[in-house]
C-alpha cells in the first residue's frame, strides 16, 4: 500500500517567506491589501510598501517603480499568490469583505483547501485560502501523494462561519501568511523537470500534462505550475504588473548547500550576513533560498 510519507521526500522549503510584486499605484494597491484582504501595512513610501499579517512578519512587499501597465493575462509569470488564513471562519470574514466590494469572486474546494479568487487592482491574481487539517486530506493515488481537484464551495455556509458583516473593515487575524504561488508556464516538461529535479521538491500531483505541484514537507504544494493560458507563451517586461521574485525560507543549512551543489554556483553573502542562493525557472521566475532565522531578520 502506497503510503503519503513514501512519496514524501523534500524538506528544503520551510516555508515562503515573501513575495515581491509589481503594482502600478500603491496607494490603490494598499487599498486593496489593506481593507479587501485585511493584512496591515507595515511600511510604505510613495513607490514601495510592505505588507503583514498584525503582530507577523512582511509577506508582501509591493513596488510600483517603472511599472505602467497592468498584468499581462497570457505571459509567463504569475497566476495567483496564495494567501492562507488560520480559519474557516476568518475566511468566511475574508469573504464577506470581498462580497462587500461588490468584486467578481471565484471559489473552489480543492480536497485540501477551500479558496476565493481574486485579481487585485493590476490584474495580479489573488487566491485566500484556509488548509483543511491534514487527516482530513485524502490518500495517495497512483503517484500522487496529494490528490487535488476542484468542486464547489458552498459560499453562504463559509460566510455563515465568519462574522457578516462585522468583518468588513476588520484586519485579517494573526498567523495569516502567504500559502503557496501558482505560475503560468510554458513548457510543462521543462518546468516539471526543473522543480523535481533540480530543486528537488516533491510533485505532489500532477492534472495531466497541463499542471503540476510541487513541495516540500509534506505541504501540498508550495508551487503550482500550469499552461492554462500560456502554453508557448513569454514573459513580459518589468513595466507590467506582475511577479517579481519569490523568497523562500529553508530551515536547514545543509540543504542550502545541496542546492548550491545542484545548481553549480554558491550563495550570495549580503550586507545583513544573510546567505541568499538565486535561481530562475525556465521562464525566467526569479526565486530566492534563504535560511529561515536569516528571512525572519530581514523582515523585522
Amino acid at each position: 500500500m502506497t503510503t503519503r510519507a513514501s512519496l514524501i521526500h523534500s524538506t528544503l522549503i520551510d516555508h515562503i517567506a515573501r513575495v515581491d510584486l509589481r503594482v502600478r499605484d500603491i496607494d490603490r494597491s494598499l487599498s486593496f491589501y489593506r481593507s479587501v484582504v485585511g493584512l496591515e501595512v507595515a511600511e510604505a513610501t510613495a513607490t514601495r510598501a510592505a505588507l503583514r499579517s498584525p503582530e507577523g512578519e512582511v509577506f508582501i512587499e509591493l513596488s510600483s517603480e517603472g511599472v505602467s501597465r497592468p498584468a499581462a493575462p497570457g505571459a509567463t509569470g504569475l497566476f495567483h499568490i496564495a494567501i492562507r488564513f488560520p480559519t474557516r471562519s476568518s475566511l468566511g470574514d475574508a469573504l464577506a469583505r470581498l462580497a462587500d466590494t461588490g468584486m467578481e469572486i471565484g471559489a473552489g474546494d480543492h480536497l485540501v483547501s477551500e479558496a476565493l479568487y481574486i485579481n487585485d487592482p493590476d490584474g495580479n491574481g489573488v487566491e485566500l485560502y484556509r488548509d483543511r487539517p491534514i487527516d482530513q486530506w485524502p490518500p495517495p493515488s497512483g503517484d500522487m501523494a496529494i490528490p487535488m481537484a476542484t468542486l464547489p464551495v458552498d459560499l453562504r455556509a463559509l460566510l455563515e462561519d465568519g462574522h457578516g458583516r462585522d468583518a468588513i473593515g476588520e484586519a485579517a487575524p494573526a498567523g495569516t501568511d502567504m500559502g503557496h504561488v501558482h505560475l503560468q508556464v510554458s513548457d510543462i516538461h521543462a518546468t516539471t523537470g526543473f522543480y523535481s529535479d533540480v530543486l528537488g521538491l516533491d510533485r505532489t500531483a500532477m492534472l495531466g500534462d497541463s499542471a503540476g505541484f510541487f513541495s516540500s514537507n509534506g505541504y501540498h504544494h508550495h508551487i503550482g505550475v500550469n499552461t492554462w493560458r500560456s502554453r508557448g507563451a513569454t514573459p513580459v517586461d518589468a513595466s507590467h504588473a506582475g511577479l517579481e521574485r519569490i523568497v523562500f525560507a529553508v530551515a536547514d543549512p545543509g540543504q542550502l548547500d545541496d542546492l548550491s551543489s545542484r545548481l553549480g554556483y554558491q550563495p550570495v553573502a549580503e550586507s545583513d550576513g544573510s546567505e541568499v542562493l538565486t535561481a530562475r525557472d525556465p521562464d525566467g521566475v526569479e526565486m530566492q533560498f534563504t535560511l529561515t532565522n536569516m528571512a525572519t531578520a530581514k523582515r523585522e
